[in-house]
Formats: structure tokens, sequence, C-alpha cells
């Protein structure tokens, strides 16, 4: 038995005792079954969108099967374009898992029977929803998680990663639609995500005790992707500048924002790093403020993992309030 031109050849003729050829071929046998047996096992092929839906899969799935994401770094949910090799690649996936028709609906695209979408596993109670406000006035966003009375909620903020507390009301309801797709994985699906959900509570500890010196401080954003994460550690958001990407504000809004951050304090302004800028920069350099790159997507070095992401963020904010 040798290697030729990477084909494994076994010559029957070298093996004039039968009880060794009877050996050896046992041997072959076991290695061919152990390959077949371990490419059956933990197969179980789920793909998503962006990186950190695929690393919240993957604290829950672990070892039971794979998780793939589509978007490469650096690459934003909101304006990214379907190739027909991420087709090819979901095709033989058991679900799709995407955040919401607000961030990725590009996903709705594929034909695949199982698409679920994470935003609806998320506790109703911990959703944030967008506020309508007039073009000629833009007033400071209202953090209450109920809906205000005298607003117009134009939709769910599907941003809701970047809270990992948020993160935790999904849980139970994730495990629930993975039992689903793979009855014999749900044991341990719900035993990695009682796992996940101790590690999300020790981060907020983490995160809040972190955060605690600028609780109160106000701030802007570029675009609405980082709300969660002010509610929840006390981080006042006075105005989002361009509350739809690729949909500037007017010069009237330009504006308001820029007396706003007079009138209010405004210590700081948060843009996306993966979406375009120009106005809050614009903003930013009329007020006479600096304005802070966060990444709420990751999928590079030092912001591979959930925990990562978030603490990386959280040190820029710190050192933009301080």
């Amino acid at each position: 038995m040798h290697l030729k031109n990477n084909f494994l050849i076994f010559d029957p003729m070298k093996y004039n005792n039968h009880s060794v050829w009877k050996a050896k071929m046992k041997k072959i046998l076991f290695v061919i079954f152990l390959l077949t047996a371990s490419s059956g096992l933990a197969q179980t092929k789920f793909v998503t969108t962006i990186h950190p839906f695929k690393q919240i899969l993957k604290e829950v799935i672990r070892n039971h099967g794979e998780v793939y994401g589509i978007l490469p770094p650096g690459a934003s949910p909101h304006t990214y374009e379907l190739r027909p090799s991420d087709v090819r690649f979901v095709s033989n996936a058991k679900a799709l898992f995407f955040g919401s028709e607000n961030l990725d609906a590009w996903a709705l695209k594929f034909p695949t029977s199982n698409q679920i979408e994470l935003i609806t596993l998320v506790a109703p109670d911990a959703l944030i929803y967008f506020q309508e406000e007039h073009p000629d006035h833009q007033s400071e966003i209202h953090h209450d998680r109920e809906q205000d009375e005298g607003h117009h909620h134009s939709g769910i903020d599907p941003h809701f990663w970047t809270d990992p507390l948020t993160v935790k009301t999904m849980l139970p309801a994730l495990v629930e639609k993975l039992c689903g797709l793979d009855p014999a994985g749900c044991e341990i699906f719900k035993s990695n995500s009682d796992r996940f959900s101790r590690q999300l509570d020790s981060l907020h500890i983490k995160l809040k005790a972190m955060l605690a010196p600028i609780q109160g401080s106000k701030v802007m954003i570029s675009h609405p992707f980082f709300q969660y994460f002010f509610q929840r550690y006390g981080i006042n958001l006075v105005g989002i500048i361009e509350a739809t990407p690729g949909k500037e504000p007017t010069p009237r809004q330009l504006k308001g924002y820029i007396e706003q951050i007079e009138q209010k304090q405004v210590k700081a302004i948060f843009d996306h790093i993966q979406l375009p800028d120009r106005a809050s920069k614009l903003v930013a350099e009329a007020a006479g403020l600096k304005v802070c790159h966060l990444d709420p997507l990751g999928g590079v070095s030092g912001r591979q993992s959930y925990d990562e992401l978030l603490l990386y963020n959280a040190k820029l904010i710190l050192e933009a309030l301080q």
C-alpha cells in the first residue's frame, strides 16, 4: 500500500500471506469508515449574513454544526449586492438566518425554504423603534423601549446585536428554531445557550463598569447603528444624522444638527466604519467636533468574537467621551 499521484494504491501481490492481506484490508476499511462517519457528523450547515450573527449562532451551535457568513469584512449589509456564488453557497444549507427586512432584505432573494428572521426572535419589549422626524424639526431621540405617545414609529431598529442583554432575550426562541431544524442537537443547543447566556451577563457587567464614567454623555451618530448599545449603557443619543443609508439630510437638517450640538453640549459624533460618512463629517467640521469611527460588524483581527467586538467599540466610545 503506497501513495502514487495522491491516490492510495494497494497491491495484493505484495502480500502473499493471506492473513496479512486480510489485516491490511481491515485497516483500509476502518479508515474509510472513519472518514465517512466523520464527514456525516456535525456537518449540518447553517448560513447567515453578517459576522455578528455568525458569532452568535456559533456560540449556540458550536461543534454540532457549521456556521458560515456571507458578507466579507468591510461590506455593509445595507448596500450589499448578491453574487451568483452566494446562491450556490446557500443552496445546500439547512437554514439561512438573516437580521431584518430593514437590514439585509437581500437575503430573501435566496431560493431556500428555511429563512429565519432573527429580529422576530428578540423579546418585543427589548426592541427599539425608529422615530420619524419632521424634516424641519430635529428633536432628541427618545430612548423608551415602549412606543412613545405622539411619535410615529417607522420600523424596528434591526441592530439589536449591539446590546448583549437584548441578544440574551432571543436565545430561547433561537434554540427552539434550531431544535426544529436539527432535533438530534436539541440538548446540545440548550446547554450551549445556557453557557452563552451567562457569558452575555458577564460581558454586560464588564461593559457597564467600563462605561460608568461617561453615563449621561450626549452624542450623535451618523446612522442608526448603535442605538441599542447607547441606550443600555446610559449614553444620550441626541440625533441621527443620516437615518436611512444613502439618504443624506437636507441643508436645513444639517443646520439643525449643528445648532443642537451647541445647545445640548454634544461631546462626540460616531459613524459607521462600513458606510459613507460625508454628512457626519460636514456636521462635525462645522461644530468643531471629531468623528469617531465605530465598527458594528467586525470580522477582522481583534474583533472576531462577540465579546471582542463590543469591547473594542466600548473602548473607542470611552476614549472619545472622557
